[in-house]
């Protein structure tokens, strides 16, 4: 059998390699292809690869057009189909022989694609406990002329900014979800908000504000002095608390894509084989 040729699914300048690791489409910021908007569900549809070809897997509750027709089913897409989420069209179009040979599309997840990834979940957090942790370490080193004492208010301060922020951020997203999907969100649904985040920074978070943000920032008082050295302490202690954080968030998107992956597998045999064959 003549393997089908290597397709991207296209949206303005932007490409995704289809054929490859499954492609997830949604409002979720965890999704490879993002898109806003009420008619569009947190996790949409699925792209998977099959010997056939890619199958869009829609698993939304407002639907997915193909071609301007709702799919009752599992679509295996083909060059030249038009695919309809929300307000949003994207196309699917022949790779290029440059995108073939060198694989410079946004689906093999490229070092950029990640560094997007990860500004967009935690670049509003970090720039506020930044500032917190700044103006915190400044203050105290002022008051009291030691930097231990600057180093852990810094740490303290930045935080509690950085994980309110992004507890709310998670809780009002989640929230604004629940209610587009007519679902209830509870104090129980807040938990889970603050367990994800527990299982996301703790192991790191731990060893971190006890000794060596502390520590940082406090060494960069002592040789800088004021702000700049609170800043540049700060950004030190970023280079080690962000390794493992980074490691566990990456692993925690793999699982979901894998679990996704199995779900939709699970649902393209069921109602897959008749798209297929057609």
């Amino acid at each position: 059998m003549q393997s089908p040729s290597p397709l991207v699914l296209a949206h303005g300048d932007r490409r995704w390699a289809l054929g490859g690791r499954p492609i997830s489409i949604g409002r979720l910021t965890e999704c490879d292809i993002i898109l806003p908007g009420d008619k569009v569900s947190r996790r949409h549809a699925c792209v998977v690869s099959t010997p056939n070809g890619p199958l869009l897997v829609d698993s939304s509750r407002h639907g997915t057009l193909i071609n301007g027709e709702q799919i009752q089913a599992p679509w295996l897409l083909a060059e030249g189909d038009e695919v309809k989420v929300g307000a949003w069209t994207l196309q699917v179009l022949p790779a290029t022989t440059r995108e073939i040979d060198n694989r410079v599309v946004e689906g093999y997840q490229s070092k950029r694609g990640k560094l997007k990834s990860w500004i967009r979940r935690y670049g509003p957090s970090e720039v506020i406990g930044t500032v917190a942790a700044v103006g915190a370490a400044s203050a105290v080193s002022q008051a009291t002329e030691s930097t231990i004492a600057a180093g852990y208010a810094g740490t303290i301060a930045e935080a509690v900014v950085f994980y309110g922020t992004m507890a709310l951020r998670e809780t009002v997203t989640d929230a604004h979800q629940a209610g587009a999907s007519g679902k209830s969100f509870g104090h129980k649904d807040v938990l889970r908000v603050l367990r994800n985040l527990v299982l996301e920074f703790g192991a790191a978070e731990a060893l971190d504000s006890a000794l060596i943000r502390p520590f940082c920032i406090g060494a960069g008082i002592g040789l800088l002095g004021g702000s700049l050295g609170a800043l540049v302490g700060k950004l030190g202690a970023d280079l080690a608390f962000y390794g493992p954080v980074l490691s566990v968030y990456e692993w925690r998107l793999a699982r979901n894509r894998l679990d996704e992956r199995a779900e939709r597998s699970r649902r393209t045999t069921a109602g897959g084989r008749q798209v297929i064959e057609d």
